[in-house]
């Protein structure tokens, strides 16, 4: 008579199992030591924004009762929650001609949450017919830096508008650029800060107008501090 086996069987895992697992440990683990950590604001001269741009430079002076950089409420509201800080101002030269620049600062630009705030899509939120006119090159001093254009339209006005974004001290321009550069500051443990530069003017001539946003932007790079150039306009 067979005598009955007693010994308890152990339950085994397959060994695809056992893999499956350790690698996913072992992921979990890769991606918390590759998490950024390095606060780079924090070693930087804090921004000011009130004092970050000359009253006067070149041909060109705020003009506090010029034509004033105007946002929706409601688009106002949501920038604040994204930028730490923004600010909004017209220059006017002797000609009487206004450029109207605009500048938000954020110290964690490692988040996607800025993308959704374009000035394209904030153009549209407040009612203007926005049309791309496409990347281009903006010409400085001795570099030149990846910019996107475009023209918008609302009661009879017609506003060419240059911008771009910075990453710590690189210039880039949303989509493709910008993640790249996302990616690499946060393989090397760095959450940067950095602007969304905005410049508009008036005017149906849309050559013109860029040209003139081409030889402003030109002469504020020169007259802005050495230390904050490159977080606006990127390095050479």
């Amino acid at each position: 008579m067979a005598v009955a086996d007693r010994t308890p069987h152990r339950f085994k895992l397959p060994v695809a199992v056992l893999v499956a697992a350790a690698l996913m440990l072992c992921a979990l683990g890769l991606s918390e030591w590759m998490k950024p950590r390095r606060v780079v604001a924090e070693e930087l001269s804090p921004i000011a924004m009130p004092t970050l741009l000359p009253e006067q430079f070149g041909d060109w002076r705020i003009n506090r009762s010029g034509p004033a950089v105007i946002f929706d409420p409601t688009v106002e509201a949501t920038l604040k929650q994204v930028y730490s800080q923004t600010l909004n101002v017209t220059y006017t030269n002797s000609k009487g001609q206004s450029m109207m620049l605009a500048l938000a600062y954020g110290k964690n630009q490692n988040s996607w949450n800025t993308a959704a705030h374009r000035p394209e899509f904030c153009y549209r939120a407040q009612g203007f017919v926005v049309n791309e006119r496409g990347k281009g090159r903006l010409e400085l001093n001795g570099h030149s830096i990846e910019v996107i254009r475009l023209a918008a339209d609302r009661g009879g006005l017609h506003e060419p508008i240059t911008y771009w974004v910075t990453l710590h001290d690189s210039a880039a321009t949303p989509g493709l650029s910008r993640k790249l550069q996302q990616i690499r500051y946060g393989l090397q443990g760095m959450i940067v800060d950095g602007f969304l530069v905005r410049i508009s003017s008036f005017g149906a001539d849309e050559a013109e107008q860029f040209n003139l946003q081409r030889e402003f932007m030109r002469d504020l790079e020169r007259a802005v501090s050495p230390e904050q150039r490159p977080r606006l306009f990127g390095r050479n």
